[in-house]
């Protein structure tokens, strides 16, 4: 069934191409940043005990004018704006290392005691119009600049944005911010109260053997992906809203939650997060046909018992088959539903049982792996009536340890770096060390 695949995961591959292009033009772009506020720290730090005609400057200023005008080929403008304790690079936070922290507050401190708080470029900068600017933080200048450099030596393509009226702006801005934040919140628990009430209806209609059009749900995981790229923390935070006694209507949009966050941090674009949330938001549907008694037994299950278990998917499949048309969106809702279920590889285990290696099985599909492991990881951390809900560390440990051959290894190193909780934490230095085959 992977095999039908191959048209959605050609575009897949695609799209993941396309994020590789992005991130290496971020780090890139991180990188010039990094000179463009080392440059400036150095050279502000040097006019204090040298003049800025002095030889000592021209190899800085040359280097930063390099910078300065790669960021400007790069990007089309330039604005670099010092906000609290760091800076931003044209709306990009400038990550910058723990040995130049240091570096970077003298640098904000000493820009706003001019009133400083930022510069902008459209154009390429020359070495005379840098100097003219570093002139301003010098021992001798004591007024503050205007927003086209000092008096007597003015900047032509560079503008000096004022500290005292960013903060002004910065401050307005807050205050607007944290009242759209108290509203998006809210919205946010709307939009989760409205999927577990269409869930809830559903699963209800599976349950009657007329499922209802899926297709009404659609707005709500586009709701559910705008809202993501917002409220992260806060999203997640969702998904820890649990009753045991609608068990699968929770588990359902709460993987759906955690399918579009992962999604968003392997680079995945809107309109794939919703494809992605969309089909995790029914992945288990078909377990709504087993009978209670059976879903929640405690111990073992007997031959038959796991054949009536295993039919689980298929009648989630048959459930989308039964909606109007067929589509290759339905095609990949179909064998995404099928593959989530299968496991990533064969564990290779030593002579006391502990997994050495995971053999790939199959090319399973990129959304399949996804839900795998946020289905995998909600499970484990819901109350069963066979058993307490594990704590979320425990829960990664039995992912990464025991079901290790479940999961894609990569991917679940990503998510666990979603969730907040790196493997080091919950590994031990023998466990981190396994070899994985086939990767």
């Amino acid at each position: 069934m992977a095999e039908n695949l191959k048209v959605t995961h050609g575009a897949q591959g695609q799209a993941e191409n396309l994020s590789e292009v992005g991130r290496a033009y971020s780090e890139k772009l991180q990188t010039l940043a990094r000179g463009l506020i080392s440059g400036l720290y150095m050279l502000i730090r040097s006019v204090k005990m040298y003049d800025p005609e002095n030889s000592v400057f021209e190899k800085p200023l040359l280097q930063l004018q390099d910078i300065i005008n790669q960021i400007i080929s790069k990007e089309g403008r330039l604005e670099l704006v010092g906000v609290k304790e760091s800076y931003y690079l044209n709306n990009m936070l400038v990550k910058v290392d723990l040995n130049s922290i240091d570096n970077q507050r003298y640098l904000l401190a000493e820009m706003r005691s001019k009133d400083v708080g930022g510069i902008s470029l459209t154009k390429v900068i020359t070495v005379q119009e840098l100097k003219n600017f570093i002139w301003i933080f010098s021992k001798e200048q004591l007024a503050s600049a205007d927003e086209d450099g000092l008096a007597d030596r003015k900047l032509l393509n560079m503008k000096v944005a004022k500290f005292s009226r960013l903060r002004e702006k910065l401050s307005r801005e807050e205050d607007g911010k944290q009242d759209q934040k108290v509203d998006r919140k809210k919205y946010a628990m709307t939009v989760y109260a409205r999927a577990v009430f269409f869930l809830t209806r559903y699963l209800e209609s599976v349950q009657a053997g007329k499922p209802l059009n899926t297709s009404r749900a659609l707005r709500l995981v586009q709701d559910f992906v705008d809202i993501s790229f917002e409220q992260r923390t806060h999203f997640l935070g969702m998904t820890t809203m649990k009753r045991e006694m609608d068990y699968l209507v929770y588990h359902q949009v709460n993987v759906c939650l955690m399918s579009i966050v992962f999604g968003q941090e392997l680079g995945l674009t809107k309109p794939q997060l919703r494809d992605l949330g969309y089909i995790a938001l029914f992945h288990d549907a078909g377990m709504a046909t087993i009978p209670e008694e059976l879903a929640t037994k405690r111990g073992a299950l007997s031959a038959e018992e796991k054949a009536i278990i295993q039919k689980a998917p298929l009648i989630s499949i048959r459930n989308i088959l039964m909606e109007k048309g067929f589509s290759r969106s339905t095609l990949l809702r179909v064998v995404t539903t099928f593959e989530h279920k299968a496991d990533f590889g064969t564990a290779v285990r030593d002579a006391r049982g502990d997994i050495q290696m995971i053999i790939p099985k199959t090319n399973l599909g990129t959304y399949a792996k996804i839900i795998a492991i946020c289905a995998a990881y909600d499970a484990l951390t819901s109350k069963r009536p066979y058993r307490d809900a594990y704590g979320p560390e425990v829960a990664l440990m039995l992912m990464w340890t025991e079901m290790r051959n479940k999961f894609d290894p990569e991917l679940l190193q990503v998510f666990m770096r979603v969730m907040a909780i790196q493997p080091v934490k919950v590994l031990s230095r023998r466990q981190q060390s396994m070899t994985l085959g086939g990767l």
